[in-house]
């Protein structure tokens, strides 16, 4: 009964106290999850039941739930499905729902630019939002209807097409579009984190820490590896010819709310003035995609200011905004980013890491807390002066042993993402 009574509870209690209001609406919300948990369990024994029967007799439908093209990081995992006689896997482009003053805004264009990236790639992509009604289509109303949905993003999930609802009919996997970095609740203790039915996870370090802190204890967690590592596993006997490009990747989180990981207000000019000193090399401005939106929405910076800064970059350099950016990381010399997931992404490129450290930065994680001991970290702009020169311009990389290290210790360049989130599906649904 809590699953769409939630909301009618919220506008009876609306116009009480604050100090009455509140501990009902977390009672009232607590049972709302309770519940749904319950749902989806009793949904998922069917649904696994249909499609063992189901996949005797037809393709099952795997759908990649996407708004975001830059985003996009399960690109293995959906070739891999292509190859495999018992899937047809496809794209449903669908409409995040964040309103008009978030910067997370999509406009009607950006859904159609997102369907329009797929379909170049000649991928089998379907718009899973309605242009007349402006609204998303339930998953359950589309035609082909999805066995498996396999999420990248945990947040601004219309509820109809969300892992509650989907759950009467389909499997849902959860493969976050970045690698997670921070202890951040916000990384694995949404809602979202618990109704998904199949939580991908990148090692036993973090499937550990995650399970003692989930309400479900972490029950739903896979141990898969990521798909955006794929790339070196699949191209580890390719060769890259350097090409002496830099890289300089800055974070969205400028102002010390959310993950706190940006430090563009203070290294902005310095990197870039540090560029133009250097034509040398071959400079690349790759900002996060929310970078340039979330400046302008939240009054950080004037229109005037971002765009001339990005114009800058323009003109000694090349701008950077897709999400197919690992051979830019194989080719390149050196990445100077406060980012959290190239943290990790970054670590197989075996290239040196000038990490950009920001005053009140979240805590990171058992696995990226061992990784960034092996980077270059800088905190001010005289740090960063003297270690672009040291490690760049000198070329004194001396942490590079140290990484290799790491890395053969990971062992994570030799993981198939992809292949063990497959085998999971057909060993679910007895495929083997």
């Amino acid at each position: 009964m809590y699953i769409h009574c939630y909301d009618i509870f919220c506008l009876l209690l609306k116009d009480l106290p604050e100090k009455v209001k509140k501990p009902l609406l977390d009672f009232f919300h607590e049972k709302k999850i309770q519940a749904n948990m319950r749902y989806i369990k009793k949904n998922k024994l069917k649904v696994i039941e249909n499609l063992k029967n189901d996949s005797k007799n037809r393709k099952l439908n795997v759908v990649f739930y996407v708004y975001d093209d830059a985003k996009w990081k399960c690109q293995s995992l959906f070739d891999i499905l292509t190859c495999d006689e018992n899937f047809l896997p496809m794209v449903f482009v669908v409409k995040n729902c964040a309103k008009k003053d978030n910067f997370n805004f999509q406009s009607e264009d950006d859904i159609r630019k997102v369907y329009k990236f797929f379909k170049k790639k000649n991928m089998n992509v379907f718009y899973a939002y309605d242009f007349k009604k402006k609204k998303n289509i339930p998953f359950e109303k589309m035609n082909p209807k999805p066995d498996i949905i396999i999420y990248q993003h945990p947040w601004y999930v219309d509820r109809c097409q969300g892992p509650v609802v989907c759950s009467k009919f389909a499997l849902t996997y959860y493969m976050p579009y970045f690698i997670p970095t921070s202890v951040s609740p916000v990384e694995y203790h949404l809602r979202f984190h618990s109704y998904v039915e199949n939580f991908c996870v990148l090692d036993e370090k973090t499937k550990k820490y995650y399970s003692l802190k989930m309400s479900n204890k972490g029950e739903n967690i896979k141990v898969v590896g990521h798909t955006m590592l794929d790339f070196y596993y699949l191209n580890k006997n390719q060769t890259y010819k350097n090409d002496n490009t830099v890289i300089y990747a800055p974070h969205w989180t400028v102002d010390n709310k959310n993950l706190a990981w940006g430090t563009f207000l203070w290294s902005r000019d310095v990197v870039l003035d540090f560029a133009k000193n250097h034509p040398e090399f071959n400079w690349v401005f790759k900002p996060h995609p929310c970078l340039y939106n979330y400046l302008l929405n939240q009054k950080i910076l004037s229109k005037a200011d971002i765009d001339n800064y990005w114009s800058e970059w323009g003109r000694i350099g090349r701008i950077e905004n897709g999400g197919d950016y690992i051979n830019l990381f194989m080719s390149s010399r050196a990445i100077i980013s406060d980012c959290g997931s190239f943290l990790t992404e970054y670590l197989f490129s075996k290239k040196p890491f000038i990490r950009l450290k920001s005053k009140n930065p979240y805590e990171l994680n058992p696995f990226v807390d061992e990784i960034v001991k092996c980077y270059y970290n800088v905190s001010d702009k005289h740090e960063l002066i003297d270690t672009l020169n040291r490690v760049i311009v000198n070329n004194d990389d001396y942490f590079k042993e140290k990484r290799l290290e790491l890395i053969k210790k990971s062992n994570l360049d030799n993981n198939f993402a992809a292949k063990c989130v497959l085998d999971d599906i057909k060993k679910t649904v007895e495929m083997v």
